[in-house]
């Protein structure tokens, strides 16, 4: 199969972030191998919160004729969770601790709540970080217990930090997210399960979400042992994969999700624009960035959302700034047969969580932060849309697209205060 490297920056900053890389690793991917991301998966348990991983085309819910769908659903999406370091710690010394008590409100709204799960979940003998290589690390067996208690109904694992204890840690982080029934896609057992979306069903309607990650620790990826349990990015490849999604039977939408990018970065890569908008073209729904640990702007394609990195969601953050300390979670309201109708939700990381907007005690500075920093991203995308205002719930609408402001040199973000 023809090779297409893929080109990265290296990362600009050498400090650390949560649970981010260091400049040196990460190369290109080469393209997958041809999958045809609708085969069988593999035989592991069905998660039981009504999610599945893509099934043979000939195959379709069985309660399909029984009552009329929903015209539309609400996915709550955010960006990177770390359960490892210093979380992992804490899920140690009390397993019950709610991460995501401060956004239950807004994850009690939502149909269906997406994160990318930044870490293994593996029992390291209470070791959460590795004592000699601090980019090493993994969330307890507790994690996946903390994901179900939240509410969360699908991870991507596909990520730069799925092998860092090695492939035993990994084939257990699928067996903990299958006990505690939370679903994932962009890894599997197999290469074929690896690339099948993951189809979540509320209420007869059908979304289906891919992952993939342009981003590897240990090199490229289609060289290492994981190529074969890890979706890789490639542009035609994601593209021929949303296609096939959109053609199984019953599927209202696809979602997909994306680790890429350079940490602290403000502007995205040109891969990622060329991923992104071949995703959107091959009819995906939208695209969920992430890896930056910061933002960056939002596009619309026809009509459809692209987050370029959506930041940070629940991790230890060690440096300060807004730049570092603002996320936002993307409140997309599905709909059959049409783009969706999309909202942001910022939130603010702090200490070892994160406030959202409805409840932060300093909301008027953190909107007025998290608006000047929109504007500033917005020189650095097409097709920029307008934020309407913020609701009560710390939400706002997502209103058309402003005019391109021009194009702007890439900057490092840390220098953004």
């Amino acid at each position: 199969m023809r090779r297409a490297p893929l080109l990265f920056a290296m990362c600009a900053v050498a400090a650390l972030l949560g649970c981010e890389r260091p400049a040196n690793v990460g190369a290109g991917l080469a393209p997958p191998p041809a999958v045809a991301p609708s085969a069988p998966p593999d035989a592991s348990p069905p998660s039981p919160r009504d999610a599945s991983p893509a099934a043979p085309a000939s195959r379709a819910p069985a309660d399909a004729a029984a009552a009329a769908p929903a015209d539309a659903i609400t996915l709550l999406a955010g960006g990177d969770v770390c359960l490892g370091k210093a979380l992992g710690q804490e899920l140690l010394r009390d397993p019950a601790h709610d991460l995501f008590a401060s956004v239950a409100a807004l994850f009690a709204a939502a149909d269906v709540r997406f994160v990318n799960l930044e870490n293994q979940l593996s029992d390291q003998g209470g070791e959460t970080q590795h004592p000699r290589q601090p980019l090493v690390f993994t969330g307890p067996p507790a994690g996946a217990d903390a994901l179900a208690r939240a509410g969360v109904d699908v991870v991507s694992l596909a990520n730069n930090h799925m092998w860092d204890y090695g492939k035993g840690a990994f084939l257990e982080t699928l067996d903990h997210l299958e006990r505690a029934g939370v679903a994932y896609a962009g890894a599997g057992r197999t290469r074929l399960r690896a690339y099948a979306p993951v189809i979540v069903e509320r209420r007869g309607f059908r979304v289906a979400v891919l992952a993939v990650t342009g981003i590897w620790n240990q090199g490229s990826l289609w060289q290492h042992p994981a190529r074969e349990f890890v979706a890789a990015a490639e542009r035609d490849g994601l593209a021929a994969a949303v296609r096939t999604a959109r053609k199984q039977p019953g599927v209202d939408a696809v979602v997909v999700s994306y680790h890429g990018g350079t940490e602290y970065l403000d502007t995205p890569l040109p891969q990622a624009r060329a991923v992104a908008r071949a995703a959107i073209d091959a009819g995906a729904d939208a695209f969920l960035g992430h890896h930056p640990h910061v933002l960056q702007g939002i596009e619309l394609r026809r009509g459809r959302p692209i987050f370029y990195s959506l930041g940070n969601f629940i991790m230890k953050v060690r440096r300060t700034g807004p730049a570092v300390e603002l996320g936002m979670l993307a409140r997309l309201r599905l709909r059959r047969g049409a783009p969706p109708l999309a909202e942001i939700c910022p939130v603010r990381s702090e200490g070892l969580g994160t406030v959202p907007l409805a409840a932060d005690p300093r909301r008027a500075e953190t909107e007025a932060a998290f608006l000047e920093r929109m504007r500033h991203l917005a020189a650095f995308v097409d097709a920029e849309p307008a934020i309407g205002p913020f609701a009560a719930d710390g939400c706002a609408p997502l209103e058309g697209s402003a005019a391109a402001a021009p194009a702007a040199p890439a900057r490092n973000a840390s220098a953004i205060r």
